[in-house]
């Protein structure tokens, strides 16, 4: 699996993990957070892309340590 998924380009993953994590968000802003509607969309867009970038940066690292045979 991890092979997969380092194995896609970039703007692939950024596609397949904001709508995962602006969902997420959003919901867990409304929910546990107990934000207005508003609010939440905001949030979740603002956080998604956050944690969108947070991943993508992992990732490329994660490939760039195995590529170089780092352990």
């Amino acid at each position: 699996m991890r092979e997969r998924w380092e194995g896609l380009k970039t703007w692939k993953q950024a596609a397949i993990s904001f709508p995962f994590f602006l969902v997420f968000l959003f919901l867990m802003n409304l929910g546990p957070f107990a934000q207005p509607l508003a609010r939440s969309i905001v949030y979740g867009i603002f956080e998604g892309a956050v944690f969108t970038g947070l991943l993508l940066v992992a990732t490329a690292s994660e490939r760039s340590r195995r590529e170089n045979g780092d352990r």
